[in-house]
Formats: structure tokens, sequence, C-alpha cells
């Protein structure tokens, strides 16, 4: 059965001498795997520039429930990005956000919710011609895709003092040593910008004014949030590049 389907680049990796597999998250069927040609010819190349890292696509593809991967073919992108692939803070950004979503929707069904804020947030990342905005996108991406993973943190008993769990994605009295051994806490003082912090989104990311140490540890604990829900998306290979660009 043929269908017509939406989706987002996510990573591809190299499968053979003649083709690759890429993943997609797509709206209608969620997380998918492509086999997509792979080497030096003038076709090769064409194809494999519609399969960039956050590319917007379309494709008819042919559903097999017995395949793991499928051949998609009408391929086209909907969107072309202006400046994503072409200004080397974006770039960066865009690779960071990719490798994060690939793994964080590697058995992800479809949720159309999801798709459309990422592809949205990616719309709206084009268009910014904003430094401040630019270097707190991907700060703001993460936090607001919180809400549609189920995990963003409920700020609303925190006094001064208080600690975040990340198990429990609540602020905490500071009594308790057990989630601070494992690595699971937010202490005091770093705590205590979270719930500003929870309040940024696309309108107002331009008035956060990060040093490079604060962006640095913003993101850190971001990412150890994340991977305590979400093992392995606090292991990313692009964080230090991103880190360096953004120091």
């Amino acid at each position: 059965m043929k269908e017509k389907i939406s989706g987002i680049v996510l990573g591809t990796v190299k499968h053979s001498d003649r083709h690759n597999v890429t993943g997609v998250y797509t709206r209608e069927r969620g997380r998918m795997a492509f086999l997509t040609p792979a080497g030096a010819s003038r076709q090769s190349r064409q194809i494999a520039s519609y399969f960039q890292p956050l590319s917007i696509i379309e494709a008819q593809v042919t559903i097999n429930p017995n395949r793991d991967l499928h051949i998609p073919t009408a391929v086209s992108r909907t969107t072309v990005w202006r400046t994503i692939y072409y200004e080397p803070m974006k770039m960066t950004v865009a690779l960071f956000l990719s490798e994060f979503l690939n793994k964080l929707l590697r058995d992800s069904p479809a949720e159309p919710s999801l798709w459309d804020f990422i592809m949205q947030s990616m719309k709206l990342f084009d268009t910014i011609d904003n430094d401040i905005s630019t270097a707190n996108f991907h700060i703001t991406f993460l936090i607001g895709l919180m809400r549609l993973t189920g995990i963003f943190p409920d700020m609303s008993s925190y006094t001064t003092g208080m600690e975040f769990d990340m198990k429990s994605g609540r602020m905490v009295l500071p009594f308790s040593l057990q989630g601070r051994i494992r690595g699971l806490r937010i202490d005091a003082e770093r705590a205590a910008f979270l719930p500003k912090l929870a309040r940024i989104n696309y309108a107002n990311c331009h008035r956060f004014l990060f040093n490079g140490r604060e962006r640095s540890e913003i993101l850190d604990d971001i990412l150890r949030y994340y991977g305590c829900h979400f093992p392995g998306c606090d292991h990313l290979k692009s964080l230090e590049i991103l880190k360096e660009i953004f120091r």
C-alpha cells in the first residue's frame, strides 16, 4: 500500500556501498527508517540533499508491515531553509538538535502535535536574525519540548533553598541525600533559576542574557533531566561543539 508521508529528517548512517539508512520522524507513522541511495553520482547527491538533518520532506512510501526499511519515492522538500545550512551558528544548533531528536524519537509512534512543534520551531529558527535568540534557541526548544513529552517540571511549590528532583520533576526540600548521590538532583543554587527559566519561550528568549558558563550549565542540567526520563538523550557527540560555539 502506497502512502504519502510528511517527515522530518533526523540522521543518516551508512548501510552499504550503495545505500544509507535515514531516520525520519513522520507525522503519519512516527519514526521510520528509509533506505536512501549512497554514492557520488549526480542522482545520489541530489537525493542526499533532500535528507540533510532537519529537512522537511514529503514522499511516497510503500508500506510493508513485515519490513523495517522503506524505500521512499517522489521525494520533495516542502520547505527550503534559507539560513540554517549556511550560517555556522545555526548549522551547529541544527546538528545538535537532530542528534538529540534522533535519540529521543528512536521508537516513537506518530504524535502529530509533536511533529508540528518541531516543524514550526525549525521554520521560526530559519527566520531568526538576532544573535541572542539564536544562541538561546536550543535551550528554548528543549524546554518547550518538555510539555509535549510529558516531563515539564512542576515549579508551583518552589521556595528559596529547595532543590530540583529530576526523577519526579518537582522541587523538593534538601533533606534526602538519595537523589543527590545518584546525580539526580539540581542543587539549591542552580535550582533557584529554574522557575524563571521555565517561562522562556520563542517570543522572550532574546531577553535571557546568559554568559557561556551559564548556558553550558543550563544545557547540561536539561540534558541530564531528559536522560533521566529518556535514556541516552544526555550523551551527545555534538554537545561539546555546541558549547564551544556559544562559550
